[in-house]
């Protein structure tokens, strides 16, 4: 599976909401191979992928970057990452994106229809996220309200 074409697909989601919800551009990196392992950036929410293709994919940002997109996407300020409203807003922003993403690869690949699991939102400095035998895809998206890694792990289900 080539991973440019893996992440593609979740790539256009974020740059199309980033927009559309945010009114903020995404000026991206080039997509690259993940190591085994990465450091969280303070917040990470985490979609899994379930159907003809497994995997999940991660959305890590800063703790400011987060509590930035809440406060644009509830119209609220917010000042701390651990408030209901900021995890709700993460793991909604991560839905939407997943759920345009995985529209995309089923309308290309018909057949395969993958689906997104609930997600998980963690926050906290320094967290270890292990990607286990698994070859990840990462790009960062870079926006006015900071940076956000797109990591993508995906396989073929046998």
């Amino acid at each position: 599976m080539d991973l440019n074409a893996t992440i593609a697909p979740f790539v256009r989601a974020s740059n199309n909401i980033f927009k559309e919800m945010f009114d903020l551009n995404i000026h991206k990196g080039q997509a690259e191979a993940e190591e085994d392992s990465f450091t969280s950036q303070g917040f990470t929410v985490m979609v899994g992928l379930i159907g003809g293709w497994e995997g999940w994919f991660f959305l890590d940002m800063s703790q400011e970057t987060a509590l930035k997109l809440a406060s644009i996407m509830v119209g609220e300020d917010y000042s701390s990452v651990e408030d209901e409203e900021v995890l709700l807003a993460g793991a909604e922003i991560a839905n939407i994106i997943g759920g345009n993403a995985i529209t995309d690869i089923n309308n290309i690949h018909s057949g395969l229809n993958i689906r997104l699991t609930p997600p998980s939102v963690f926050a906290g400095k320094d967290m270890s996220m292990f990607n286990v035998r698994l070859n990840a895809c990462s790009i960062l998206l870079q926006t006015d309200a900071g940076n956000v890694k797109l990591n993508v792990v995906m396989k073929e289900r046998k």
